[in-house]
């Protein structure tokens, strides 16, 4: 009878001890949960949302279908996007920018607080965001890109909204399409219809925005606008910005148009 005494004591404190530890965990759990939901405003969005662009001209849908052919697209929301490389470009793991600025409106873009290595106190102004900075040509070392929230024209409230990034050499080209739906139609881009695909006139893929017209499912597109906004402010994903950083000896910039 005393031996079993003396192993039920030891049982009923080792499920106290249990109890205590499963709230525990739970209450961890819930923390690192609201951390999560926090930390998702703060990153960029994964490659799987992104329509990715090839150097011979195609299209790679976030599904994997591969294309060649121009893409109807409905442009929900945009902002403007400079981002800064020093480390060398690896095309098969991610690398972080240095420095880089998010906004809706070009002229007031300054880099992030969240930026590692920020180069200047605004991109106006900073040396990085010259012409002729870039180590190679006449360009810039710092990369100016737009950023592009779209959808199908028949999308519905739960189609998932992809990105579409558009490079140095496809920016003039698409603030003109955005002028142009603005006199001929006084609508920002959501109000049409544009056929997106690739420049005749140079080798490497420089997107152009053309024919476009009027979107009869508006007001769906129009319902996303906000949740568009928020993809795309997202800020890139930093925390290995030292762990990825080149040796000085191999620095080299990625040249990419």
């Amino acid at each position: 009878a005393t031996m079993a005494t003396k192993k039920a004591t030891p049982a009923k404190t080792s499920t106290d001890v249990a109890v205590r530890k499963t709230t525990s965990i739970a209450n961890i759990k819930d923390a690192l949960r609201a951390q999560a939901e926090a930390n998702a405003a703060r990153i960029e969005p994964g490659s799987g949302k992104s329509i990715r662009i090839g150097q011979d001209k195609s299209f790679t849908l976030p599904d994997g279908t591969k294309t060649r052919e121009a893409l109807q697209l409905v442009v929900v929301d945009f902002v403007s996007r400079n981002e800064y490389y020093e480390s060398a470009f690896r095309k098969d793991s991610f690398v972080p920018p240095n420095c880089f600025a998010i906004s809706p409106d070009p002229k007031t873009l300054v880099p992030s607080d969240n930026a590692p290595d920020k180069q200047n106190d605004s991109c106006r102004g900073c040396p990085m965001n010259e012409f002729g900075s870039a180590p190679t040509g006449s360009g810039k070392a710092c990369k100016n890109t737009r950023m592009l929230a779209v959808l199908p024209p028949d999308a519905d409230s739960d189609t998932e909204l992809w990105t579409l990034k558009v490079s140095p050499t496809g920016i003039k080209g698409f603030d003109g399409f955005v002028a142009s739906v603005n006199r001929a139609f006084q609508l920002p881009p959501i109000g049409v219809v544009v056929t997106v695909g690739f420049s005749d006139g140079v080798d490497y893929p420089s997107l152009t925005f053309d024919d476009p017209q009027p979107n009869d499912n508006v007001a769906v597109h129009y319902g996303r606008q906000e949740e568009a906004r928020e993809l795309l402010m997202r800020e890139p994903d930093v925390s290995n910005f030292e762990a990825t950083k080149a040796k000085p000896a191999q620095r080299k910039r990625a040249g990419t148009r």
